[in-house]
This record gives C-alpha cells, sequence and structure tokens, in this order.
C-alpha cells in the first residue's frame, strides 16, 4: 500500500464522485485554477472542465445560495468554504434554506449538496483561519455534520457525503490534511452514524472526534506507562451521532473523557457529557470531564498551544478520572532514549507544530550531542518536512541529557526530540525560551557555538579550526537567497546571441558594453511588461510594475554588488550611459545611496566578468525575472550561408513562471537576441 496524505484522500474522493456522476460539480473560492488553498481540489478543472470545477466570487453567502439553487434543479454541488470562519456570511442561507428546505416542502425537494469546510488549529493561522464551529452546525436541525481522522474515512464519507440525499456539512481537519496513512483507494468504511473505536481500554472512554482523536491516542499512550488501559472512541459524525457506541463504550470503562478544540461551553462535548450522564449514569464512576478549547475568541498564532488540548492537558484529565492509578510521576515522554537516560529534573524538547496542518518531519542533521550545554534559542536540529528544511532551536539552556531520535528517522509532531537538564536550565534563566515556534521555525536563524562530535570524534578536538574548519556566519543574503528557491517557480531559457555588430557599436556610440545590453533589455521590458512584475504572495497577487527600476551586476573588491538604476526606462541612451558608469563608481567605493541598492524591479547580470559562458541564476526576491549575459567568445557561425568566426555570446532569462507563460518569455529574450544582433541607432 502506498502512504496517501489526507488531503490526497479527498482530492480522490471528489474525483471519483465527479466521475461518478455527471450531476456532482464542486466550486467555491479558488478550487478551480488554484485546485484550493490547501490543494484539495488540484487538477479536477483540468480533468472534468471548468463547467464540473470552477471557482466563485468572494461572496459565502453567495456559493452558498448557488448550491441551493443548483441542488434544487438536480445536481449535486460540493461547495467549498476557504476556512472555517470564512463560511459564517453564509450561515443564513446555510440555517435558513440548506438546512430547512427538505422540512419546508414537506419532503418533495430533498437538498443533495455538500458543503466542504477546512476547520480547527493548529496551523498557525490568523483571525478566520482556524475556528472551530462544529457546534453551530450540529445545532442546526436539517444538518448531517460529518468530521474525518483518518484518511480511509476522508475518502468514504466524502463519498457517502456526496452521494447522501441530505445537505452534509463536511468539517475537514485543517491540520491533518498532511497527516499520511498507507490505505488502497478507493475504500469504504462504516457510513455515517458510526462511531468506532480507534483503541480499545478497560479504565476510562476518551470520546473525540475530528483532529482531537490524534491528540486522545498519542495521551492514550502516553498514559499506558502510567499504567491506564484507556480507550478512544472517534465518533466520525456528530449528526447523526452514534449513541449505542458511545454508550457501550462508556459502560465498558465507567468513565468518560470528552475532547474537542471548540470552547467549552455550549460546545457538542457538553451534549455528549449530558447523553452519557442520562444513559450511562448507573455505570458511572465518576462524573464525565471535558477537555476542551479555551471560552475565548480563537488566540492568535503565537498563543494557539496555549488554547489547544494537548497530551498534557488530557493526561491531567485522566488523572483527575482515575486518582490513585499513577505509576510514574508526571507527564514526561518515557521512552528510552539511545544515547542516554533522561533524569526526573529533565525538560522534554518536542518536536513542535510546524504550521499548515503538517504532522511529521525528518531528522535531518543534529547540532548537538548529548553532554553538551546549550543556551536559549540555540539550533540544536535540522528537520525537513513536506515543505521546507526547518532549523529548530531549544526552549532551554542546559546540559543535554538526551536525544530521542537520529538523523534519518520520521518524528511525529509532538515527539520527544532532546532532553535538558532542568537544574542547569533554571540556573540559566527562568523565563524560558524567547523564541517562539509558529509556522517554520523560530523568529529568526540562530547559530550553534558548537557542532556535534561526530561518531568516534572526540569532542575536544572541535575546539580547533585547524581540525575541524573555520565556521563563517552567514549573511543576511542567505536567507533571501533560500526564500527565492523555496518560493519561485523559477524557470530558466536561454539562446546564444552573434554580437559581433554590437561590439563595434561600442566605438560608434563611445560607450561600454553595458549601457548597450541595458538599452536592449528595456527595449524588451516595453514590449513585455509583464517580466516587469512581482509577486505579492499575501495576496497571491501579480504586480505589474509602472517604472522600471533596473539592477545590474557590479563587480568591486568587496564581491558583487547590484546598484539600481531608477526609473531606467526614461533616460535617454546617453544618461543611461552615465549613471550606469556612476554608480558602478559609487558601488567600487562602497558609498552607492541607499535608494540606489534597493528597489529593482528587473535585475541584469553579468556571468562574462567570471569568464563563465552562462547559469542558472536565483531571483532576486520579489523580482519575477533576471536576464544573464556570459562571456563573449569567438565561435563558429553561420551568416548567409557561410561559416564565419563570430563573437557569440550567451543569453539567459530566468523568470518566476506566475507572471507569464513560456511564449511570453521567449518572445522577450528574442527581442533582446535582435537588440544584441542589430543593435540600431540610439
Amino acid at each position: 500500500m502506498a502512504a496517501t496524505a489526507m488531503a490526497q484522500a479527498l482530492n480522490a474522493a471528489l474525483r471519483d464522485s465527479l466521475d461518478a456522476d455527471e450531476r456532482v460539480v464542486v466550486f467555491g473560492e479558488d478550487v478551480g485554477r488554484l485546485g484550493g488553498v490547501f490543494r484539495v481540489t488540484d487538477g479536477l478543472a483540468d480533468a472534468f472542465g471548468d463547467r464540473r470545477c470552477f471557482d466563485t466570487p468572494v461572496c459565502e453567502a453567495g456559493i452558498a445560495g448557488l448550491a441551493v439553487g443548483m441542488a434544487m434543479a438536480g445536481f449535486r454541488p460540493v461547495v467549498e468554504m476557504q476556512f472555517d470562519a470564512f463560511a459564517y456570511p453564509a450561515f443564513e442561507q446555510i440555517a435558513s434554506h440548506v438546512a430547512k428546505t427538505r422540512n419546508r416542502t414537506r419532503g418533495a425537494l430533498a437538498l443533495p449538496l455538500v458543503i466542504r469546510v477546512p476547520y480547527g488549529g493548529g496551523i498557525g493561522g490568523v483571525e478566520h483561519h482556524s475556528d472551530s464551529s462544529e457546534a453551530y452546525y450540529a445545532h442546526t436541525a436539517g444538518l448531517k455534520v460529518v468530521t474525518p481522522a483518518t484518511v480511509a474515512d476522508a475518502y468514504s464519507l466524502l463519498r457517502e457525503a456526496v452521494e447522501d440525499p441530505d445537505p452534509v456539512v463536511f468539517l475537514e481537519p485543517k491540520r491533518h490534511y498532511w497527516s499520511k496513512d498507507d490505505v488502497e483507494l478507493p475504500v469504504r468504511t462504516e457510513p455515517f452514524g458510526a462511531a468506532t473505536v480507534r483503541r480499545a481500554g478497560r479504565d476510562a472512554t476518551l470520546v473525540a472526534y475530528g483532529p482531537s482523536v490524534a491528540v486522545a491516542l498519542a495521551a492514550a499512550r502516553e498514559a499506558e506507562a502510567e499504567g491506564l488501559d484507556v480507550e478512544v472512541l472517534d465518533l466520525r459524525t456528530l449528526v447523526p451521532l452514534d449513541d449505542r457506541a458511545l454508550t457501550a463504550s462508556v459502560r465498558r470503562t465507567g468513565r468518560c473523557l470528552v475532547v474537542h478544540e471548540a470552547q467549552g461551553f455550549a460546545g457538542v462535548g457538553a451534549e455528549i457529557a449530558a447523553r452519557v450522564q442520562e444513559r450511562c449514569f448507573e455505570a458511572l464512576r465518576a462524573p464525565v470531564l471535558r477537555v476542551t478549547g479555551l471560552d475565548i475568541p480563537y488566540p492568535p498564532p503565537l498563543l494557539e498551544s496555549a488554547h489547544l488540548p494537548d497530551v498534557g492537558r488530557v493526561l491531567d484529565g485522566l488523572r483527575r478520572l482515575l486518582p490513585g492509578r499513577r505509576t510514574s510521576g508526571g507527564h514526561r515522554d518515557q521512552r528510552v532514549a539511545r544515547t542516554a537516560e533522561p533524569v526526573p529534573s529533565d525538560r522534554t524538547f518536542s518536536l513542535p507544530d510546524l504550521g499548515e496542518g503538517l504532522t511529521e518531519a525528518e531528522v535531518l542533521d543534529w547540532k548537538v550531542a548529548v553532554g553538551d550545554t546549550v543556551t536559549h534559542d540555540q539550533v540544536v536540529v535540522e528537520v525537513e518536512t513536506a515543505k521546507s528544511v526547518v532549523t529548530l532551536p531549544s526552549p532551554f539552556a542546559g546540559t543535554v541529557t538526551a536525544r530521542h531520535c537520529e538523523a534519518g528517522e520520521i518524528v511525529q509532531v509532538g515527539a520527544a526530540l532532546l532532553s535538558v537538564g532542568e537544574k542547569t536550565a533554571r540556573a540559566s534563566s527562568e523565563l524560558g525560551s524567547g523564541a517562539v515556534l509558529t509556522g517554520y521555525g523560530t523568529r529568526g536563524p540562530q547559530r550553534s557555538p558548537l557542532p556535534a562530535a561526530r561518531e568516534g570524534e572526540d569532542r575536544q578536538t572541535l575546539l580547533s579550526p585547524a581540525l575541524s574548519g573555520t565556521r563563517i556566519p552567514m549573511d543576511a543574503t542567505a536567507e533571501k537567497f533560500l526564500r527565492s528557491h523555496r518560493d519561485s517557480p523559477a524557470v530558466t531559457i536561454w539562446a546564444d546571441a552573434d554580437a559581433t555588430e554590437l561590439l563595434a557599436a561600442r566605438a560608434t556610440f563611445g560607450t561600454g558594453l553595458l549601457p548597450l545590453l541595458a538599452r536592449c533589455t528595456l527595449a524588451a521590458l516595453a514590449a513585455f511588461p509583464e517580466l516587469n512584475a512581482r509577486i505579492d504572495t499575501d495576496r497571491a497577487d501579480i504586480v505589474r510594475m509602472p517604472q522600471v527600476h533596473l539592477g545590474f551586476a557590479a563587480q568591486t573588491a568587496h564581491g558583487q554588488a547590484v546598484p539600481v538604476v531608477r526609473d531606467a526606462a526614461r533616460l535617454p541612451f546617453v544618461g543611461l550611459a552615465g549613471e550606469l558608469r556612476r554608480l558602478t563608481d559609487l558601488a567600487r567605493r562602497g558609498t552607492l545611496p541607499t535608494e540606489h541598492r534597493t528597489g529593482a524591479t528587473f535585475t541584469l547580470n553579468n556571468y562574462g566578468v567570471f569568464d563563465v559562458d552562462g547559469a542558472t541564476p536565483l531571483l532576486n526576491h520579489p523580482q519575477a525575472a533576471m536576464l544573464g549575459v556570459g562571456r563573449v567568445t569567438d565561435r563558429p557561425w553561420a551568416v548567409d550561408g557561410r561559416l564565419e568566426i563570430r563573437k557569440v555570446v550567451h543569453l539567459s532569462l530566468t523568470f518566476d513562471h506566475r507572471v507569464c507563460d513560456g511564449g511570453t518569455a521567449s518572445g522577450f529574450l528574442r527581442h533582446v537576441v535582435d537588440g544584441v544582433t542589430a543593435p540600431g541607432p540610439s
């Protein structure tokens, strides 16, 4: 079986539903061309056309209203509310029409539609991006409410939702979009209204659903080390609710703890507690307890971990249910370390939530070894997620007493990474780390003062640069290069050009080669303005710039600089040549003004000074394109049907594929080639 992510399973369910029933249509904000914010609808528009999978305006009430009308007309719409709290503008439609039409028409009109809602926390989302809104829908009579916790359920329950004659609110735990299981699709699991026992136990029942099931299972495993045998019941559907499975489990164990992310007051957990109390009172050996989110508006990302139920809070709830049953002290990872056994005073640093629903990471490289002294925010390990490579700083200071995994291992979020001696940590600081892990890593890159000793290497030899090499801090451009490589889908195309006439034009115009190349570049940008652009990633917009601020490579005694000619397209050729000379001179003297060091909209890069033919550069973020010029060499060249030795230059264009297609990019490069081959009068 192949490892399949939940997002892939949902995509497969939609694809199979569209293929099985021509009445099924998928629509919502960005679900077509983009493939959805979380790529759940990726490829559906290409496979089924924009009449079966299409984008809508940013109007949630309109999306829901359109779904109602299409369902009445015989279609089976599947709509996406881009994030949980974005659905609130559509709630009047959902409560008044989606939920009521079947009853209002006395069953004459069924309403077979699905409202997909990415919901819940754990991705470090900002306001309106991380609500747990299930209680609103569960309280609205006429709706079925479904939330999968596994990859298999994600596929099966969504297929069933599309086939159901009634409206279904399908809540997708966004933090688990990238969770993977070994599942062979297609698969069918239990139907609506059937809960399932994810882990059998005798001492207590943990009731959970959606994103909280993984937390409940992790807590049950931890509780086993304390002598507690805990059953985990996954409800799967909130409406209809499986009362039979719920009461049967609680009657077996005599204790019940409900876990969910939404706030506790009037939440789904309150309804479950009431039902258990009503149906299992004589079997209960302790009050029904709940572990929930706090009764507050959803907090900002930096406070998210304090709001969401975690393993520690669930374990505390179990200990309240089962007092006197603990066999080990405190909540602590009990696994045996490979390199040392942590002592009771240790603090354990676990893999944090790295954002965007990522649930695991591969350990690439340890920066510390057992016995090393670490400081607050010192980078201790480098890991790789499905999105990027991340360096993780220690939230504690002290001595490393254990590493709980080694390079090459896949580690789940929440699993222990290393332990730090608590006594030393407290002596250093009582306040803990100043860095907060949210999204990808911390506030900024940190360097370890001393690398970890490799196997067979005396750690003391690492103190000598002669033995271990010189450690040089990276400058500020390193992060910019990383961001460009990670965030820009860059493509490079190239062509050779006969530069014989261009070299001859230097004498004609009384100037160097750079102004002539800059003139060719500006002429091509006038013809193809799509490449004078930047990407606004926050708003997912392409911004075409009204002026051309031309950056160009200038070699100095301190390395390469990139001065910027402001509003270059408006300068006459003589003025352009003069400005290029002036800025080059200032750069070499180290006196280049700030306004000529930043703000470039396009870069002209000259590799010829390095005596190389070309390169595939990284874009200068946030620019969208860069023209590269290699060295000019003597090469055989066909001229009017005869072979001559000509001066030939290699030209390349690297561009962000989001701003234009290959035809536009090729047109730009050909325009430059034409300008190089036949330079006209200035």
